[in-house]
């Protein structure tokens, strides 16, 4: 059934997973943050641009992580902030000279969010008496 694709019975995981998914943060933030200071110091666009894509790409594959455990996910507080993110990504083109400060407001949401308590991150919001949401930690 393709709902069990999506939402399986029991997260998945494969081994090494949390070694993966803290490798590729560790990677993510710090792109995420040399973006946001070019933005700030008017860094050119040439040189944005690889940042910009270190952040998608990292990002992505976070994002591939998480939806590989369990599609729940995105139904989850955690994964509606990932898409209140993103919107707000998509915006830095559109945010002219205040796109460092967009992108510095992005870190602030990123941080509050991924420390809020697990109570609080691995709510399911849509569906929670249907759909088990995924709960692995890292």
């Amino acid at each position: 059934m393709l709902s069990s694709l999506f939402f399986p019975d029991q997260p998945r995981s494969f081994p090494l997973r949390r070694e993966v998914k803290i490798v590729l943060r560790a990677l993510h933030v710090p792109c995420a943050g040399i973006l946001t200071g070019a933005y700030l110091f008017d860094v050119s666009a040439a040189t944005r641009g690889a940042w910009i894509a270190a952040t998608i790409v990292t990002g992505l594959a976070i994002l591939l992580l998480d939806l590989h455990e369990s599609g729940a996910f995105l139904l989850q507080v955690r994964g509606l902030v990932l898409a209140i993110k993103v919107a707000l990504f998509a915006a830095v083109p559109l945010a002219g000279e205040h796109a460092g400060w967009l992108l510095g407001a992005l870190i602030v949401l990123s941080v509050v969010s991924s420390h809020a308590p697990s109570r609080v991150r691995y709510h399911v919001v849509l569906g929670g008496g249907r759909i088990r949401g995924a709960e692995t930690r890292g």
